[in-house]
């Protein structure tokens, strides 16, 4: 038996040795246990089945509202199914509380969780509640569908690295909040760009039919939930080759912030988290294709880097290597 304390084990740990206990039970399909969902093949499409879920505590930035932990709920499960090329259709929430919490607030994270189902479409299919000693947790879970095979964690030699979307606000609200906790500043003082992009992100639902057409180029795929450098490292692991950046996609208003703070801009592009945005693994022949395609759809996409040949598990923007940065329960609080 371990007799690690889950801060010493930490997040990873503790879901390697659960997937050891369980293998055995996997849902047979196409995606590994341990991947960001499962699928199972059902009458010539495939189903997808994910389940997501956070505290208040380890979730929730001062300046975000409940509905917006809410909304923040719905986004992290579907934003899982998408990057496996599922379209989310039917979600559930389960919701543990404080007897003690406002009623109003409650509510409000049900209404959040309301407008993501309505912006990303899909329906809602039950749930339950649960008392909480102190701090309010939500878990949604939903259930997607594809008719291609779904995008695994996976890559070779040479495959492109393709990243949706511009980087650079939850790194630095990351700092804002740390500065926020020491009681230097206020809330008043953080910009409204990094309020706004760490209550309200969106998963890439526009980017489906994309990876739809593209499918049989795509290896691999992961969304950005924890941050940018524990995707790239989740597809270098997956491949066994070390990636190679060659340009970072930083928003240049959040580089703009960061000069003004004399933060590294590199840390707030690769050690954000809950951005959702995609990590695609593409074959070099149909790479620029894929991501004009993107463009046209008005997604921000480029090809920043590739997977080397250079056995390995690591990450590296122009020779530097760039630490496994992010967010993780357990030891992250």
């Amino acid at each position: 038996m371990d007799r690690k304390r889950l801060s010493e084990l930490g997040e990873k740990g503790f879901i390697a040795r659960s997937l050891e206990i369980l293998s055995n039970l996997w849902v047979p399909g196409p995606l590994a246990p341990g991947d960001d969902a499962a699928s199972q093949p059902l009458g010539g499409s495939y189903v997808i089945f994910k389940i997501d879920g956070f505290s208040a505590y380890s979730s929730k930035y001062p300046w975000n509202t409940y509905s917006d932990l809410g909304w923040k709920a719905a986004t992290s499960c579907a934003s899982d199914v998408i990057a496996k090329g599922g379209f989310p259709y039917i979600y559930m929430i389960s919701i543990g509380a404080s007897p003690s919490l406002n009623a109003e607030e409650a509510f409000d994270v049900i209404l959040g969780f309301k407008e993501a189902l309505t912006y990303y479409g899909g329906f809602f299919a039950g749930g339950d509640t649960n008392s909480s000693k102190e701090d309010l947790w939500i878990d949604v879970a939903c259930i997607g569908y594809t008719s291609k095979e779904p995008i695994p964690r996976a890559g070779g030699e040479g495959d492109k690295i393709i990243i949706t979307g511009l980087y650079g606000y939850s790194g630095l609200a990351r700092i804002y909040y740390e500065n926020l906790l020491k009681g230097s500043i206020g809330v008043e003082d953080i910009p409204a760009e990094v309020r706004n992009a760490t209550s309200r992100p969106r998963a890439r639902i526009d980017a489906l039919k994309v990876l739809e057409k593209y499918r049989g180029c795509i290896r691999g795929s992961v969304d950005v939930s924890d941050s940018l450098a524990e995707s790239l490292y989740l597809l270098s692991e997956a491949s066994g080759r070390i990636i190679e950046i060659h340009e970072i996609p930083i928003d240049p208003r959040a580089e703009e912030i960061s000069k003004e703070l004399g933060a590294d801009p590199i840390d707030i592009v690769f050690n954000g988290g809950e951005e959702y945005e995609l990590v695609l693994a593409v074959e070099d022949l149909c790479a620029n294709n894929l991501v004009e395609e993107m463009r046209r759809t008005g997604i921000i996409a480029e090809i920043y880097g590739e997977i080397t040949k250079e056995r390995g598990v690591g990450l590296r923007y122009r020779g530097r290597t760039i630490p496994r940065m992010g967010y993780e329960h357990f030891i992250s609080i």
